[in-house]
């Protein structure tokens, strides 16, 4: 659920900034939220190579 609102996110971080209406605030959330987003599917990946069991995240 996390890693779905994470890419919301991150969407409509770039399509502003593609608008043109960029600024240090926006560029430097597309940066966190990339890094955010990383981790995640790392982690998930991580887990189901493992075969262990998760919970929510």
């Amino acid at each position: 659920m996390q890693l779905v609102a994470l890419h919301g996110l991150l969407d409509f971080a770039l399509s502003q900034s593609l608008a043109g209406n960029t600024d240090d605030r926006i560029l430097e959330g597309v940066v966190i939220l990339t890094r955010m987003i990383g981790r995640k599917v790392r982690c998930l990946a991580d887990k189901l190579l493992d075969g262990k069991s998760f919970g929510y995240d």
